[in-house]
């Protein structure tokens, strides 16, 4: 079989161009917000996280808790990270299992601990990761409380 030039033309013409074939897959996920409110001698933190663009697969949230606070209260889908060698009222973390995340998708979660300690600043920290690559991962990330 004999190809023409002018056959080759028509067909390359004819397919679409390689980047509308290419699909990258990435989501945007990010901590929308992070707050910090007390009352009744214990601290609340209030995490809001996003999937801005793209399916997030198996988002998750850790919070840093502040320094000698105990955990109270955890939001469904949150457990308490490891605890020091025979303390295990004190936490240094909590992991929250999100799940997938459409685009646009919000989920809202609260974590309420002990006061701090005199002395020691009421910081909390939310780092948001994913199975799904981030364009943005510098917005991954949020912490409020006292300096």
């Amino acid at each position: 079989m004999k190809v023409l030039p002018s056959t080759l033309v028509l067909l390359a013409l004819a397919a679409p161009p390689l980047a509308a074939q290419q699909h990258v897959w990435q989501a945007d996920l990010q901590v929308r917000a992070l707050s910090v409110s007390g009352a009744n001698g214990n601290l609340t933190a209030r995490v809001v996280v996003v999937a801005e663009q793209g399916e997030a697969m198996d988002a998750r949230v850790e919070v840093l808790l502040p320094v000698g606070v105990g955990i109270v209260e955890l939001a469904p889908g949150c457990a308490a990270g490891p605890s020091a060698p025979g303390v295990p009222s004190l936490r240094a973390r909590v992991i929250c299992t999100i799940g997938d995340l459409r685009p646009r998708d919000v989920r809202e979660f609260r974590v309420t601990t002990t006061a701090v300690p005199a002395g020691v600043a009421p910081r909390f920290g939310a780092m948001a990761t994913s199975d799904t690559p981030d364009p943005n991962p510098k917005n991954n990330f949020a912490e409020t409380g006292g300096s």
